[in-house]
């Protein structure tokens, strides 16, 4: 019943076309351009932030929190991983600090990651890693110097962490990378691991 009443008082149209009934469409689904370049510095993108449909759906996932999002946009992440020739994965989320995962009520990263697990049959490991200091967001630093610098020590392994990846191919998980910063860091801290290899997995470069 409230469903009802805010579909009539807040309707739901297509970013895409504005049908309404959803956010984006069948249709404007299928006609997301999937990135087919080669992964750089072992980062896979998955589709063009230049795309107006790609760069609203992001928006409103990540800045206006709308969480039914995560359904397409994990759903192309996945697409996206199928193309790649990547045996033994294991799904790893970009954590939030704790102070930002109350005020934002979801970590977008894990709310992705989900959805690949459940498409793929991949696993996810979702305290793997920690944050530990509450930074600035990225999105707010324009200085690729002062992203890293910004993002630097953030992130720890889990003490309680004892599984072995030696065998495994750890695929990061996050909605966007602008510098690659984020990714960099996280990447740094696993290879303690001594994993396979490390990937980070993306909608988007912004």
């Amino acid at each position: 019943m409230w469903k009802t009443i805010l579909d009539l008082i807040f309707p739901i149209n297509c970013l895409g076309c504005g049908q309404p009934g959803d956010f984006i469409c069948f249709n404007c689904f299928e006609k997301i351009p999937l990135n087919t370049e080669p992964p750089l510095n072992n980062l896979l993108i998955v589709s063009y932030y230049q795309s107006p449909l790609i760069k609203q759906l992001i928006h409103r996932y990540k800045y206006d929190f709308v969480k039914s999002l995560v359904r397409p946009l994990g759903t192309l992440m996945a697409k996206k991983l199928t193309q790649q020739n990547i045996k033994d994965l294991i799904l790893v989320p970009i954590p939030l600090h704790p102070k930002r995962l109350r005020w934002r009520g979801f970590n977008q990263a894990q709310e992705l990651s989900l959805v690949i697990s459940k498409k793929l049959n991949i696993p996810i490991i979702n305290n793997l890693l920690i944050r530990k200091k509450h930074t600035l967001p990225q999105a707010k630093i324009d200085n690729l110097k002062q992203r890293r610098v910004n993002i630097k020590d953030s992130f720890q392994i889990n003490s309680s962490f004892k599984d072995n990846l030696k065998n495994k191919n750890i695929i990061l998980i996050d909605d966007i990378s602008t510098t690659g910063a984020t990714i960099e860091e996280c990447t740094k801290i696993l290879k303690s691991l001594k994993p396979k290899a490390v990937y980070g997995l993306v909608i988007a470069k912004g």
